[in-house]
């Protein structure tokens, strides 16, 4: 998959000044030449000044705009300063920008007034319809106008950030000293040989005091410290309670069924404080910090929403050699824009107080907490990247092909295209006969490229991944695969190595009473498990039938098969393929 990353503002900026001066920099005239502008026009922009914010400065303004107009027409023949074209903008830029190159602060403050007295003139064009040119010429010369006044910080991906090497007893301490890992702890401990739970998979009502004293979570006021507005009926009512509750679940802590909660596998290891426990620790912290990365509402007005990519922003330049200035200072109430500064501002200060964002001057995320965190980044933009589930509404069908078998194995599957890839990867479990034993990624290029692969959640604590992973759980089947063509490979058991290729052969709407997913065609017998690969398995077949192979017996046993039984590497049961789906799915 091609890359779409684009340039910064930063980096646009510099383009677009260089292009100018390419273009331009023979045509850049002096200053302050002789007027060559209407002087009505003139004193219609002072008059408009002074009755708007700019009083005190509006024959400054004038006097500047007068000299930057009369600039364009003696550099420009044919310049209208009513119908400014983009090369217009960029000449008074490049001015503007050799001012700025003499380093002194009196020339900034030269250049950066002379190009906003331009800005604030052909705003009065635009308010008072005396803008004669194109609309879109009006909307490029004010947005690099405005590009020079009010410069946008560079855009931080998470693949700009350079990790430092940290010593892992160094990011085990810093890992277990965040107050998450105490609470996780207790949850455990709470938690004991089992808890009821409600239909929903979280602890019944009854218990929920218990569980928020071992927590520290105070019931009687909302996350942002705030008197719960509706009386509590589930711990779903209680955000913070259940972040802890779905984290301990996610990494294996607890294992939560239909009726009740027990202490999952790695229950016991996160109190460990060896080196053995960091993979789990930074996990447990990585699912936490996603957690407080993604909108849990999908409305687009939705605050939490709308500052996600500025709160993002935050942490990622708080793991650069620049971090954010930490400056909250209050904005005054009733400005759209100032409650969304305030709600970012709060989001912030909830991060620190969870200790793993710091805030003296500016914003940082620790040194030794950042392997955690950045992984977290990675996987909220991910899952915000692959979010669709809500706009897939159609049904794939898809060939699904077993690589290097000495007779070809596929199956065809019409399924549902807002089933998760967890969804496929049981689909696949079943319609190939597999056991779900080993470890499975999916992967948009061939398998081992170190390209983007998306894995199980819980995959992350365990494996040494060569390149970017997404949850499996947080991608929609149709986010990748939606058109006629479409291919994914689903790799198997890296010892075997089967290899699946998935390619889209058709997209439809759903038909009423549609199963969600739905085995339409196949050939030939699925290998075993554990078989020994596309080799392995060509080499069982050929053994199991003949009686003087030197591996008949042997193999014969291993196959389970009768005295007179014989393999048939032909046979393809749909039916039982469809029933095992229909056990998948309801």
């Amino acid at each position: 998959m091609g890359s779409k990353r684009s340039r910064n503002p930063g980096q646009k900026r510099a383009a677009k000044q260089q292009a100018r001066q390419r273009r331009n920099r023979s045509t850049v005239a002096p200053l302050f030449p002789a007027s060559a502008v209407d002087p009505a026009l003139i004193d219609s922009f002072v008059q408009w000044l002074r009755r708007g914010d700019l009083t005190e400065d509006a024959e400054l303004f004038a006097h500047l705009l007068e000299s930057t107009l009369t600039n364009l027409a003696h550099a420009h023949p044919g310049f209208r300063a009513t119908g400014w074209l983009p090369a217009d903008a960029h000449t008074l830029l490049d001015a503007a920008d050799e001012l700025t190159a003499d380093n002194s602060e009196d020339m900034d403050d030269i250049a950066l007034t002379i190009v906003a007295s331009a800005l604030t003139f052909l705003n009065f064009l635009d308010e008072n319809r005396l803008w004669t040119g194109t609309e879109e010429n009006l909307i490029h010369c004010i947005e690099d106008l405005i590009h020079f006044v009010e410069p946008q910080p560079p855009v931080v991906l998470p693949e700009d950030i350079a990790l430092p090497a940290v010593d892992e007893k160094d990011e085990l301490r810093a890992l277990t000293s965040l107050p998450l890992i105490a609470s996780l702890v207790a949850l455990v401990d709470w938690v004991g040989k089992g808890a009821a739970v409600t239909s929903t998979k979280v602890p019944k009502p009854a218990s929920i005091p218990g569980l928020a004293d071992a927590l520290g979570v105070d019931l009687d006021l909302d996350s942002e410290g705030f008197p719960h507005a509706r009386r509590i009926r589930s711990m779903r009512d209680v955000p913070e309670m259940l972040t802890y509750w779905e984290t301990a679940e996610e990494i294996g802590l607890i294992t939560v069924n239909s009726t009740r909660a027990v202490r999952g596998p790695n229950a016991e290891l996160i109190a460990d404080r060896t080196t053995r426990a960091l993979p789990l620790i930074r996990a447990a912290v990585t699912e936490f910090v996603r957690s407080q990365l993604v909108s849990t509402q999908r409305h687009p007005l939705d605050l939490t929403q709308l500052t996600d990519v500025v709160v993002t922003q935050v942490i990622l330049a708080g793991m650069t050699s620049e971090p954010p200035v930490a400056d909250s200072e209050d904005a005054p109430s009733g400005d759209e824009q100032s409650l969304l500064d305030a709600f970012v501002y709060d989001r912030l200060d909830r991060l620190v107080e969870q200790k793993w964002l710091t805030k003296d001057d500016a914003y940082r995320v620790p040194a030794a907490l950042q392997p955690a965190v950045l992984r977290a980044v990675q996987l909220a933009g991910a899952e915000t990247e692959y979010a669709l589930s809500d706009m897939v509404d159609s049904h794939v069908t898809l060939r699904i092909s077993l690589e290097g078998t000495h007779i070809p194995v596929w199956r065809r599957v019409r399924l549902d295209a807002s089933l998760p890839l967890s969804a496929l990867h049981d689909i696949i479990q079943s319609a190939f006969g597999w056991e779900d034993c080993h470890l499975h990624e999916f992967s948009a290029g061939p398998a081992y490229s170190g390209g983007r692969v998306f894995i199980p959640n819980e995959d992350f604590a365990h494996r040494d991944l060569v390149g970017p992973a997404v949850a499996e759980e947080e991608v929609p089947v149709g986010s990748l695969l939606s058109s006629v063509g479409d291919r994914l490979t689903y790799l198997y058991d890296f010892g075997d190595d089967w290899i699946h290729h998935i390619v889209v052969e058709s997209v439809d709407n759903p038909a009423p009473e549609s199963p969600v997913a739905l085995c339409l065609d196949g050939r030939n017998m699925a290998p075993y498990e554990d078989s020994g690969g596309p080799w392995g398995w060509a080499n069982m077949i050929e053994a199991s039938a003949d009686p003087h192979h030197q591996e008949h017996s042997e193999i014969r046993d291993w196959l389970g098969l009768r005295p007179d039984q014989q393999l048939d590497p032909t046979s393809f049961d749909r039916d039982g393929i469809n029933e095992a789906f229909a056990t998948l799915f309801g």
